[in-house]
């Protein structure tokens, strides 16, 4: 029996409602946060977007750190993060 290598993909989202203002953001609407972690076996990369300034309309998704052996890929991870987006509506 042979065993062929697993790699592995593992996708975490949070999303946190904070109340008008509250201390979050400070501002007289509600806002939406959402915190989204990609664990490769190469590393980990976290993403935020939020809904800051205008209720309802998210902004692009903005690094939170990325472990050093995924910054090359960078640009693929906000891709992912991107082509997550509509599923969370």
């Amino acid at each position: 029996m042979t065993t062929a290598a697993a790699s592995i993909v593992n996708i975490a989202l949070t999303e946190q409602r904070y109340a008008p203002y509250d201390a979050a953001h400070g501002t007289p609407d509600p806002m939406v946060r959402r915190l989204l972690t990609i664990s490769l076996p190469a590393g980990a990369a976290r993403f935020e977007q939020t809904d800051y300034g205008h209720p309802g309309r998210f902004n692009p998704w903005e690094p939170r750190g990325i472990d050093g052996t995924l910054q090359p890929r960078t640009p693929d991870l906000l891709a992912l993060c991107e082509a997550i987006s509509p599923l969370l509506r």
